[in-house]
């Protein structure tokens, strides 16, 4: 069965899907689903994908979420809970002073995305199985094979392996807020710039790409904008968009890589992020602020080509300055801020990649000129899954801050892309002056 055919299929029938790919990999999603109305209630049938009866689990959750029931249905069932409360701004410092005991197999998430990183990252330092139960559902990355974890005040991509199984009651999606969908939303549409950075890569980096992942994820999100377009808010929204992010997660699982979820957008959003957060800002979900941010990208990557075009010298990036704004700006310890500074290409690079993007001009013309048509029917869908059909959006993103994310974007994920490219030539240094 192609990808593609598999993404007709519920989500419930991807489980241990695998197959030889034409990319030359082998892929395969080795997670497990318990969806469905009272899905909670399955959790030791779930528990035992990852541990047997009598080992200890790490519970680890966010404050604010209740977590008793479950603590309850796991010891009558054997298992040895240890609980973990976290906190926005952990770092990975925090995450592995957690003490492991020897009884302790298994670490149990119960949350939204920023949860699941959590859960992803302390099992991977310690070696453990990790599952999920879904309670917030603003995200789309749950297994996405990489947690984003803070490290001195900058985002680090750390590799994991993806839960070995999702749960989530359902009946509990129909109660979702208007900002919750709206940001799913938002990041499920996003893809598609990450999809063109992907691309991007591919032809003017030697970036490896799975045609079949590629093409799969973009029908998905096809499907998604087909059944929303027109409906507004209704009661199959929060269903529709649950299953569509859990499937293009399923995907960067599948392809055993987080490319699909590390595109400009994503890296712009973390910058506003750190921004917001030193300030003592309130911003919006990360959801929200990739898809406001797709729209802009849409202006901005055409840079690209019209680049090519300038005669004569071209400064290379500044990045004296961008530690200056990384430390002073976002609020980033200076130490990690200088080693998540990506380095400029030398000379020979930048004209290879300048000839392939001559070379492959119109095929990358193309793919965005189709994406920005797909992008600006997302928005519209986006903004009426508010309540005030988008009027709170005015304002929220101005352009000073806009431009000190999109120069400092490169920073974030450190994977390669139009903006990465952008900044070699020294284009984005005109938004970092003041």
């Amino acid at each position: 069965m192609s990808l593609k055919e598999l993404t007709g299929k519920a989500i419930n029938d991807w489980g241990g899907y695998e197959t030889e790919c034409s990319c030359g990999k082998k892929h395969r999603l080795d997670s497990a689903f318990f969806l469905g109305a009272g899905a909670e209630e399955n959790i030791l049938a779930a528990m035992s994908v990852i541990a047997p009866s009598g080992c200890g689990v790490v519970l680890v959750r966010e404050r604010g979420y209740e977590v008793e029931d479950l603590k309850r249905l796991l010891r009558r069932g054997g298992y040895p809970v240890h609980e973990r409360e976290v906190s926005r701004g952990d770092g990975f410092a925090v995450l592995e002073n957690e003490t492991i005991g020897d009884g302790v197999r298994a670490v149990l998430g119960v949350g939204g995305g920023f949860v699941c990183d959590c859960a992803k990252y302390i099992a991977a330092f310690a070696r453990l199985r990790c599952g999920m139960v879904v309670r917030s559902y603003s995200s789309a990355s749950f297994l996405v094979p990489s947690a984003s974890i803070d490290g001195g005040g900058m985002p680090r991509l750390f590799k994991t392996d993806p839960p070995k199984f999702i749960l989530c009651d359902t009946s509990r999606l129909g109660k979702s807020a208007g900002s919750a969908n709206a940001a799913l939303f938002g990041e499920i549409a996003s893809r598609l710039i990450a999809l063109y950075d992907w691309r991007f890569s591919s032809l003017v980096r030697g970036e490896k790409i799975c045609e079949e992942v590629y093409e799969a994820a973009l029908g998905e999100i096809d499907g998604v904008l087909a059944s929303l377009r027109g409906s507004g808010r209704n009661a199959e929204t929060a269903g529709i968009l649950f299953e569509s992010g859990l499937k293009l997660s399923a995907l960067a699982a599948i392809d055993d890589s987080s490319r699909l979820f590390s595109g400009g957008d994503t890296a712009c959003s973390l910058a506003l992020e750190m921004l917001m957060r030193h300030e003592e800002r309130k911003g919006r979900l990360r959801g929200e602020n990739e898809l406001l941010f797709s729209v802009l990208l849409l202006d901005i990557y055409p840079k690209v080509f019209e680049a090519r075009k300038q005669e004569g010298f071209l400064p290379p990036p500044d990045n004296n300055m961008r530690l200056e704004k990384l430390v002073e700006y976002l609020g980033a310890n200076e130490r990690a801020a200088a080693n998540s500074l990506t380095p400029y290409l030398p000379e020979k690079v930048m004209a290879l990649c300048d000839y392939r993007i001559g070379e492959y001009e119109d095929e990358l013309k193309s793919e965005l000129l189709k994406f920005s048509t797909r992008l600006r029917a997302a928005y519209k869908i986006f903004r009426r899954l508010y309540a005030d059909d988008g009027f709170s959006l005015r304002g929220y993103l101005d352009v000073s801050d806009a431009q000190l994310c999109l120069a400092l974007a490169p920073e974030m994920t450190g994977k390669y892309g139009a903006l990465t490219h952008l900044k070699n030539m020294g284009i984005t240094d005109a938004y970092l002056l003041d």
